[in-house]
């Protein structure tokens, strides 16, 4: 299978999810907030360097607020049950 989108900068937060979808992955954003993401549908805009993020939509998690968001805010992802730090940003 063929890549049509490049991967950005967020790359490696991308594939995480991809990787983890269905287990909870607890994301802290810039600013102190926090996203609980259980899947991720994932994009580019033109000429973009990050990626943007849609999580808990599809399939649709009744007990988790639909987000999105640019993996530019995304400090680190961690293990919600075991807290095990899973990414974290190294670019500014």
């Amino acid at each position: 299978m063929v890549d049509l989108i490049l991967p950005g900068q967020g790359a490696g937060l991308v594939r995480l999810l991809g990787q983890r979808r269905g287990r909870a992955t607890r994301l802290k954003l810039r600013g102190g907030r926090e996203v609980v993401a259980h899947n991720c549908a994932w994009g580019m805009g033109y000429s973009a360097e990050w990626e943007h993020l849609t999580v808990n939509l599809s399939p649709r998690v009744p007990t988790a607020p639909v987000a999105a968001l640019s993996s530019a805010e995304v400090l680190t992802a961690e293990d919600p049950d075991t807290g095990a730090l899973l990414y974290r940003r190294l670019s500014g």
